[in-house]
């Protein structure tokens, strides 16, 4: 019996993309939509009509999905930067205060 190779690609790039989509496959949103052409690696368009195939879903929701995700990646990662750079000034604000603050409670009457 010979080994059949085509189940490699769904077993490892297709089921992980799957898992990876999943939160953002069933965010299809009501509305309207805009057609788009766009080129892709033949490799990357087979990897997503696997997905597709596999999730019963639309290639175009598929794309939407992994789009939506990208974007909220991003997101979180310039509110993650956001946050860590507001920690910091907090944390200068602390440390250039604190012999005032120091002094300030030294001096108070408990």
């Amino acid at each position: 019996m010979q080994y059949d190779h085509r189940y490699d690609h769904d077993t490892t790039a297709a089921s992980s993309v799957r898992e990876a989509l999943e939160p953002y496959l069933s965010g299809a949103q009501a509305g309207p939509h805009s057609k788009l052409s766009i080129s892709l690696p033949a490799d990357l368009l087979a990897s997503v009509r696997d997905v597709a195939v596999s999730t019963g879903t639309p290639l175009s929701g598929v794309i939407a999905a992994a789009l939506r995700r990208l974007v909220d990646e991003a997101e979180q990662l310039r509110m993650d930067r956001a946050l860590q750079l507001d920690a910091e000034e907090n944390v200068a604000w602390a440390e250039a205060g604190a012999r005032v603050h120091g002094a300030l409670i030294a001096e108070l009457e408990w």
